[in-house]
């Protein structure tokens, strides 16, 4: 079967020693530098991930403890938005692949080694069954992706969170979305949430989870829920116990003692292997993939220090790991999880996600490194906060100039609020249907990156008629 269209998503981009990327910095698989933890008061970096709750808000009272923190790298660049150090460089060239996307009616075509196309099939719109693949193992694909990222409800069910749609009737979170036009549903995991640092583990300033929250079958409980709710579904793949994202990629505890990237790259391959295994099991496999989390500094590039907390704060170095200071270790580790993903199930779009959108030249390199070394992948997707990566015209422009350059790439926003209008825009506008669409980052929960489309009273959480009619206008004028 023919590979799907390329997706990525954007983020900082790090010093590579092999390829001229002298002019991006981040911590470096076994470096000495570690990464520091940010005061939810103090200003953030826009190298990291927005972080639940860092403005003092609390996004979800009934969470034993506020999702992943603001944190900074050891060398924040204040004059580089989106990564932690400058990340300018030689412009890529042009592609000039005469045959170009498939277009609307036709899935854009993957991308190999030297940016050669291979042959199309299949076609953005063309409908299949939500619930799992279909007869014909085709997966869910819409005519564009209004998305949201909703990976902490459980908990907040389980902490007695209830849900209440624009007319005050309770409902589940899912209907609730699929009510307003959303149509696919983004879930992060982890390896083992309950290991030593690990998010549900209760290190340093957290609070003990009372299950494994976000571990695999946890995912699979949640994902036969989107499934039955007929939603599409993005599994997103952090290859750590914690949240992973630019300042901190700490690799798993199972996985520190493996001496050789080869052996590092066989428990990448067997852990995704497994986690489909148990999603197509349950009739629930994703149908699309992001193999890593904002990976602009690359995967696996730390290791935890006695004053490491449940979200990575405070890493260090790793002395083995998929640092882009050596871009070779990175695609050996990125391939292995594709080759995973298409073992599974060869129709399942694989998503590489970085956040520098507004580095442009930084994220055309990254590009450019993981394409020369064979890395094949269907769809790049870009982190979009106005906080991190600035405003929507820098977005626009980076999605833009990739979309021009590669012309076999697909695009999605991974995470975004808020300028909802603006970042569903930008993705319909990109040429030939080659804008997927976009996720919204956790609904139900405020902070700095943008505010929640819900009210709290209690344990309840009531959704903003305003905020859900700008969604319903989209799904309307986008015919969804």
């Amino acid at each position: 079967m023919a590979a799907a269209a390329l997706a990525i998503a954007t983020g900082c981009a790090e010093n590579d020693t092999q390829s001229d990327d002298s002019s991006l910095t981040t911590t470096p698989s076994g470096g000495e530098t570690s990464v520091q933890s940010a005061s939810p008061s103090s200003p953030t970096p826009s190298s990291t991930r927005p972080s639940p709750g860092d403005d003092g808000s609390t996004p979800d009272s009934t969470l034993d403890v506020v999702p992943e923190p603001t944190t900074t790298s050891a060398t924040p660049s204040p004059d580089s938005p989106g990564s932690s150090g400058s990340a300018s460089e030689t412009p890529l060239p042009t592609s000039t692949d005469p045959e170009g996307p498939g277009g609307a009616a036709g899935t854009p075509q993957s991308v190999s080694a030297g940016g050669n196309a291979g042959e199309g099939s299949g076609g953005a719109g063309n409908e299949s069954n939500a619930g799992g693949r279909s007869a014909t193992g085709e997966h869910f694909e819409p005519a564009f992706i209004l998305g949201a990222d909703i990976s902490s409800v459980p908990e907040a069910e389980d902490n007695g969170t209830t849900y209440r749609d624009t007319d005050g009737q309770e409902a589940e979170l899912l209907s609730i979305l699929a009510n307003h036009g959303f149509n696919y549903i983004r879930l992060r995991t982890f390896v083992d949430p309950m290991a030593p640092y690990g998010y549900a583990a209760g290190t340093g300033d957290c609070q003990q989870k009372r299950e494994a929250y976000n571990d695999r079958d946890h995912t699979v409980a949640h994902a036969e829920r989107i499934k039955a709710a007929g939603l599409g579904f993005l599994l997103d793949f952090h290859y750590s116990d914690t949240w992973a994202d630019p300042a901190k990629q700490v690799m798993p505890e199972a996985w520190r003692d493996i001496s050789d990237i080869d052996g590092l790259a066989d428990a990448v391959y067997e852990y995704t292997h497994d986690v489909l295994d148990a999603l197509d099991a349950a009739n629930a496999l994703p149908d699309m993939v992001q193999v890593g989390n904002e990976i602009t500094p690359g995967m696996m590039v730390h290791v935890p220090t006695a004053n490491t907390d449940c979200w990575g704060n405070n890493s260090t170095g790793a002395p083995l790991g998929g640092s882009i200071s050596n871009w070779d270790n990175l695609a050996t580790l990125l391939k292995a999880g594709i080759r995973a993903v298409r073992d599974v199930d060869p129709a399942i779009k694989v998503m590489l996600h970085v956040e520098s959108t507004d580095d442009l030249n930084g994220t055309r390199n990254w590009v450019r490194n993981a394409v020369d070394r064979g890395v094949e992948f269907d769809v790049l997707g870009l982190s979009c906060y106005s906080k991190w990566q600035g405003p929507p015209s820098v977005w626009e422009n980076t999605f833009t100039t990739l979309a021009r350059e590669y012309p076999e790439l697909s695009f999605a926003i991974a995470e975004y609020n808020p300028e909802r209008r603006e970042a569903n825009r930008i993705m319909r506008d990109l040429p030939d249907g080659r804008g997927l669409g976009t996720f919204f980052w956790e609904p139900t929960q405020s902070g700095e990156w943008g505010e929640s489309m819900f009210d709290w009273n209690g344990n309840v959480q009531s959704a903003r008629a305003a905020d859900f009619a700008e969604y319903d206008a989209i799904a309307d004028e986008y015919g969804l």
